[in-house]
């Protein structure tokens, strides 16, 4: 991730922590913001840097309003002043508190923050706070941002770039936004001023299963290219070329202890003989042994750890990991390489050149004409499998002073199987009978994460709430687990025994087969949701739950089968009545995780289609 989606990131997560309790735009209001950015040379460091003025007026719109201030810093970005004034003076005692930014996601980092309350103690006055930065290299001057968590009566942005500076700005979601450019040639400094303003945009909001904020709200991609000044000739990233210069020039004259990694590689491939166990075996023991955790540290933020350090201390991010396994394969003769990439959060690829447009590193393997991608950070997923959140993205694999382009496989649906099957009696007033679940993929690396987060002895507890969604008159005993390692599917069996689903009146039986009814509840409020809807991985449930008709009883009514197939989805139930066994058959599948708001009322009607057929019930009465 780079340094400067840290930034916007974290200052979004603190914001958001502070305003939970009440909507960000109800206490108070943008009445005005300027957001200043201009290019400079400073000839003692001899480098070009980008002087920032930030301006905002925040107007109460209740009584004794308090905004979280708050404004991240690094290595690269440094804070030269802040000023506090409400309703036109300075506030008294100010006093902002610079320290170390603190995240459970994050082990290390060099992010700071500068944050303080601001109190404006009168309805309809305004408190205005500034903050004067400077980011030393532009290589970190990434992305400007237009949307606050709070709604914006009026914004203006500036961008001076003098004539000996090459920069592009790339707009992104202007449409439907009150945003007007223009461009004014300053003779006197041998300038562009570039000026946006905007007008009532709206608060960001926090949406489940949204895409990621480069998808939705207005910004600007800001690509620094080159400059010649002070007799200098400066590039940063005028081509991908550049960019991958960069890249490789940290990882390149990297100091891997090969030996310890060699040995390390021999001692986990001992007694194999095909190379597929070889390379699972290094595969798996990263997966398995190495602790992620989040590192950024200025360079080191895009410059992985060595390989034996990583080895050693068993744990690294997500470049340690890509490293040591690129290592330990490299060391038994795979053709193994570093690879940058941009998870889905991300809306570019490497068409435009810039440190926003990556967050990840995964290593690539070449083997047999075809290059598989290895992504050790996530635990539980096997060889060949791959997330949804780096499915079909853009890959800059390392390949000596010439990258490689190419993109990580998309998943079918199968990938991330889950079946169910069971076998049911009726036993006085309740079913009774065996049940058995197999998970494939991100469903099975879901369960999996949910098993390893609790302790070992209440493995089998949490396991049996999971699998009865709780409810204690769902009753599970004899409960067997396997395949709980990356290789392997997951599996479950056990006996049951439940009454929900089973009435009777009189000699009659009318029976629901169905327990869970997945997405049920899932229709969207299109009355409140802003944005499109992202599951978070695809998906392919299969249920197949037979039940033996008692002695003496036929079926007199079954359901009708429910056929809906659509592009991105499809549900499908079915009865069977065979030889005095019903069976209850239902698949669910997502074959494609983004949901459009156009798609809205087409998904909702098809939801209530499928609450329709899980309302139906089978009907059992005696022969004669």
């Amino acid at each position: 991730m780079t340094l400067k989606q840290i930034t916007s990131t974290l200052i979004s997560l603190l914001i958001a922590r502070a305003v939970i309790a009440q909507k960000a735009d109800s206490a108070v209001t943008i009445n005005s913001s300027t957001d200043n950015y201009q290019f400079v040379y400073n000839g003692p460091a001899g480098a070009v840097q980008v002087k920032q003025k930030l301006i905002t007026s925040y107007l109460a719109n209740v009584f004794q309003a308090t905004v979280p201030v708050a404004q991240m810093y690094n290595n690269q970005v440094s804070i030269a002043g802040v000023e506090c004034k409400v309703d036109g003076r300075s506030v008294k005692d100010f006093k902002p508190v610079y320290t170390y930014y603190g995240s459970d996601d994050i082990f290390f980092s060099d992010e700071h923050v500068c944050y303080f309350p601001l109190t404006i103690p009168k309805k309809s006055t305004a408190g205005v706070v500034t903050f004067d930065e400077l980011i030393s290299d532009p290589r970190y001057f990434t992305t400007i941002d237009f949307s606050e968590p709070y709604a914006i009566t009026h914004k203006e942005v500036s961008i001076k770039v003098p004539r000996w500076m090459k920069v592009e700005l790339k707009e992104y979601n202007f449409d439907g936004f009150n945003i007007k450019k223009n461009t004014q040639y300053l003779s006197g400094e041998d300038a562009d001023l570039i000026t946006y303003t905007i007008d009532n945009l709206p608060p960001t909001v926090r949406e489940t299963h949204s895409p990621g904020p480069t998808y939705v709200y207005p910004h600007l991609l800001v690509m620094c290219k080159s400059a010649s000044t002070g007799g200098k000739q400066f590039t940063y990233f005028n081509t991908l070329d550049d960019q991958y210069a960069w890249y490789h020039d940290l990882v390149k004259n990297m100091a891997n202890n090969q030996d310890a990694v060699a040995a390390k590689a021999k001692e986990l491939t001992a007694g194999l003989t095909t190379d597929i166990a070889k390379i699972k075996a290094i595969f798996y023991y990263v997966q398995d042994n190495i602790r992620y955790i989040a590192f950024e540290d200025g360079m080191a933020g895009f410059k992985p750890a060595n390989a034996e350090d990583v080895l050693t201390k068993k744990y690294g991010d997500c470049k340690g990991m890509a490293n040591l396994t690129k290592s330990l394969l490299t060391s038994l003769g795979y053709d193994a390489k570093l690879c940058w990439l941009g998870t889905n959060h991300i809306a570019y690829d490497y068409q435009t050149p810039s440190l926003a447009v990556d967050n990840h590193m995964i290593c690539g393997l070449n083997f047999q004409g075809k290059t598989y991608f290895l992504d050790a950070t996530e635990s539980y997923l096997g060889f060949n499998e791959y997330a949804e959140r780096i499915q079909g993205r853009q890959v800059l694999m390392d390949n000596g002073d010439k990258y490689t382009l190419a993109r990580v496989p998309m998943a079918a649906p199968d990938q991330n199987a889950h079946t169910e099957k069971a076998k049911l009696t009726i036993n006085g007033d309740s079913f009774t009978g065996s049940v058995n679940h197999v998970w494939k993929g991100e469903d099975k690396e879901d369960v999996l994460t949910g098993i390893n987060s609790v302790k070992k002895e209440k493995t089998e507890t949490s396991m049996i709430r999971f699998l009865s969604s709780d409810d204690p008159g769902y009753v599970i005993t004899s409960m067997a687990l396997s395949g709980t390692d990356p290789d392997k599917d997951m599996s479950a069996g056990y006996q049951v025994s439940y009454k929900e689903g089973l009435s009777s009146f009189g000699k009659a039986y009318y029976i629901d087969l169905d327990t869970k009814k997945e997405m049920r509840d899932a229709a969207i409020k299109t009355d409140e949701r802003r944005n499109d809807y992202w599951f978070a991985h695809k998906m392919n449930l299969t249920v197949e739950n037979e039940l033996t008709v008692p002695a003496g009883y036929k079926t007199t009514a079954l359901p009708a089968a429910l056929n809906i197939v659509n592009p991105d989805y499809e549900f499908h139930i079915e009865y069977v009545d065979a030889g005095g066994k019903i069976t209850y058959k239902k698949n669910i599948k997502i074959k494609n995780t983004h949901l459009t708001k156009a798609n809205f009322a087409q998904w909702n009607n098809d939801i209530e289609q499928l609450g329709k057929a899980y309302n139906e019930t089978v009907t059992l009465k005696p022969v004669s």
